[in-house]
């Protein structure tokens, strides 16, 4: 008994931290520096917090102690612990497992005082439990959503790992109610075509989601598989034209990535531990860019609303080729921020669409600051020129790309929609006459951009028909099967083409544009097979006196 004693006073002093615990330095007070909590704050009733390095110190000797004491003091370690004073739900030795427990366990100290509660939640099981788990084996009606869901949807949101995800529904199949339940729900709900006379609302499925993901946010802690969750069902709405739901919910999946830290990796206060892998680093990148451009997306046919996602910051680098992400290989990253513009072949599909995005979000930026007092004339005309050549050389890059591939694998689809919606956007602000940025007229900087401006909504309208031809022929040629690979995204890209067509044709009698216009029509009918934010967009273009004066049925 003695020596079991003598023991434990020995580890009780070689326990010491070098450095005094957070609280005593905000608090200027000289630190005991036990560990794992100093006993000023226990008495005190305070949070005893460490710096990470400290912590994980105590950590590694607590676990070595307790390996070579085993047979002589196992039981006075066992009761040291149980008698060790913490605060309920947080503390150095539990932070490690926060992420597998409920949603009380949350530590508000993370939103209370940042600096010390640094990255208290796991972001990966195998970060809880120490080790990876076996493979385990989905089930039949499970496997299949899956292969369903990779082989449409994710060709034009790929965020998600395959084998991350295959591997979380697994282990957690029949686990109700859980962030991987829910994320299967999603992944079932925004692959699947809607029931014959069955609004989107009203789909048993997206409110059987909504009611998940009612019950995961009030019971569990917030995880990568939530956000994900999030921005698949602002898909499904946004394809759907359930307004304002899904303008509402990508603000939701802004904020859940905001708070996780995902925006900003060096300044942000960071919600969950380092990943481990490569693969759940990469994945927590695309959630990130997805959560953008979703962002971007919703802003474009609505002015004056702030954006719901910050601009991406210094540093950060784009989404790796899908070749590597899809085969679950490590792939290589190039940043969004470049001195100049290069056509980089080797960037992937969901880089180019995140590129595009950017851009997009820089021209929305810009239309909806026309009046700034901030803001000169002759930077507005000069920021304008900026996005027109940025604009110009990206979109002409991409339909290069296009042309070369002659294969319908949406690696250019939706990036080139972004990018022709952004340019019409751009030139709709210098093209009117009864438009201008002061109160005196138009400038002669801005009579110049005019013109710009004209030549560009021609060559725009004139792009927008030859990839709606392109499209339509893979359909064809596919028997339809393209459709299922055909994501919503490039809806209001056709409907403002079909616009600009409309307009030619009053103005001009233009029959090229008459053309132009049926074929995007002729798009707009078969997206709307698979996506109502087709048929809403159709509804108003059945109304305009130019497309009627075509005599289409």
């Amino acid at each position: 008994m003695i020596l079991s004693d003598w023991s434990l006073l020995l580890t009780k002093m070689e326990l010491r931290a070098q450095f005094a615990c957070v609280t005593c330095r905000r608090l200027k007070r000289k630190c005991p520096k036990e560990l794992p909590s100093c006993s000023l704050c226990l008495r005190l009733e305070k949070q005893c917090e460490y710096p990470p390095r400290v912590r994980n110190l105590y950590e590694n000797t607590a676990i070595n102690s307790s390996t070579s004491s085993q047979d002589t003091n196992k039981g006075a370690d066992h009761q040291t612990l149980i008698n060790t004073p913490t605060e309920p739900g947080f503390s150095p030795e539990q932070d490690a497992v926060l992420g597998h427990k409920d949603i009380h366990t949350f530590p508000a100290i993370f939103f209370l005082d940042a600096e010390v509660c640094t990255k208290p939640l796991a972001s990966e099981p195998c970060q809880v439990r120490g080790f990876i788990t076996p493979h385990c084996s989905l089930s039949q009606e499970a496997d299949a959503i899956c292969e369903k869901y990779f082989s449409t949807v994710h060709q034009w949101l790929p965020i998600l790992s395959k084998k991350c995800a295959r591997r979380h529904i697994a282990e957690n199949e029949l686990v109700p109610d859980c962030p991987s339940q829910l994320l299967f729900l999603c992944m079932k709900l925004v692959s699947g075509p809607l029931p014959a006379e069955v609004s989107a609302r009203a789909n048993i499925p997206y409110r059987r989601a909504l009611e998940t993901l009612l019950k995961v946010e009030n019971s569990c802690l917030p995880s990568l598989q939530l956000l994900q969750s999030v921005i698949l069902l602002s898909a499904y709405e946004l394809g759907h034209a359930i307004y304002p739901a899904a303008y509402l919910r990508v603000g939701h999946a802004a904020r859940l990535c905001v708070m996780m830290g995902f925006h900003d990796r060096k300044n942000a206060s960071q919600l969950f531990k380092d990943a481990v892998t490569w693969t759940s680093r990469e994945e927590e990148r695309r959630t990130w860019w997805a959560v953008f451009c979703l962002d971007r997306i919703t802003n474009q046919g609505i002015s004056g609303l702030p954006f719901s996602a910050p601009e991406p910051s210094p540093g950060e680098l784009l989404p790796c080729p899908e070749g590597p992400w899809i085969e679950g290989e490590v792939g290589f990253n190039e940043p969004i921020f470049a001195t100049s513009f290069s056509n980089n072949t080797s960037l992937g599909s969901f880089a180019n669409v995140c590129q595009a995005a950017h851009v997009l979000g820089r021209v929305l930026r810009h239309r909806d600051e026309p009046h700034s007092s901030r803001i000169s004339l002759g930077f507005r005309v000069s920021e304008a020129r900026q996005l027109h050549h940025i604009l110009t050389s990206l979109s002409s890059h991409l339909s290069d790309i296009s042309q070369e591939s002659l294969l319908f694998d949406n690696s250019t689809v939706v990036p080139l929609a972004l990018c022709f919606s952004a340019r019409l956007i751009l030139y709709d602000i210098y093209a009117c006459n009864e438009t201008y940025s002061t109160d005196y007229g138009r400038s002669s900087e801005e009579a110049e951009l005019q013109k710009e401006s004209m030549a560009g909504i021609f060559d725009v309208t004139r792009g927008i028909w030859q990839l709606a031809c392109q499209l339509l022929d893979s359909i064809n040629q596919t028997g339809g099967g393209g459709l299922k690979n055909l994501g919503p995204f490039l809806c209001h890209c056709l409907y403002a083409g079909a616009s600009e067509s409309e307009w030619l044709i009053l103005e001009h009698e233009d029959s090229t544009a008459g053309i132009w216009l049926k074929d995007i029509v002729m798009l707009l009918r078969v997206i709307g097979k698979r996506w109502q934010v087709a048929d809403v967009y159709l509804s108003q273009i059945y109304k305009w006196p130019g497309y009627n004066s075509l005599g289409m049925l």
